[in-house]
């Protein structure tokens, strides 16, 4: 199975965390997907000084875009580490024929936040995009063409929510675990 990522998973540093095997950054395979596009509307209780919505990128259905990010192969075992440092996410398979690109011989799974109380909306309070995960995911641009690139700069660019500089951590310890120090610490 195929896993999906297209926030801080496309940045293999950051995607190293969730795996026991050393992943290479050909591990990380550019795909375009059809019928998703990404969105700012993903809440997640993190802190900076203080309790906060951290807004994250999500997918949302859309049958007239596509949109860029990687395919991961996964086993089982990998999965379940995954859901764990994404646990407010759905996990959803995407078809392998919505994958424009590449032929893969399996189904693609991937995190999306489908509850209604953790999706953002314009305007909701005490919301920010953390500049830190900002980075994770520009600090990925070296290892991608100049087509995959140029679609995340349309999402980085005219953000819904403000962004908010400084080191943040998850409020959940475990998923703060999973994302910030990984399996191996």
């Amino acid at each position: 199975m195929y896993l999906f990522g297209y926030g801080s998973l496309i940045n293999i540093i950051s995607a190293q965390k969730s795996f026991k095997r050393k992943l290479l950054q050909t591990d990380l395979l550019p795909v375009k997907i059809k019928g998703y596009k990404k969105v700012w509307n993903s809440i997640e209780d993190i802190e900076f000084e203080e309790r906060v919505n951290g807004i994250f990128l999500n997918l949302e259905k859309n049958d007239a875009v596509d949109t860029y990010g990687v395919v991961i192969k996964i086993s089982d075992e990998e999965l379940e580490i995954l859901k764990i440092r994404e646990k407010n996410y759905s996990c959803i398979t995407i078809d392998a024929s919505k994958v424009l690109n590449v032929k893969l011989d399996s189904n693609v799974i991937a995190f999306m936040t489908t509850k209604t109380n953790k999706i953002a909306k314009i305007g909701h309070e005490n919301s920010y995009i953390a500049s830190k995960y900002i980075d994770i995911i520009e600090s990925s641009f070296d290892s991608y063409d100049e087509v995959f690139i140029k679609d995340y700069e349309k999402c980085l660019s005219d953000l819904p929510f403000e962004v908010k500089d400084g080191t943040y951590k998850f409020s959940d310890p475990s998923q703060n675990k999973f994302a910030k120090q990984g399996l191996n610490k």
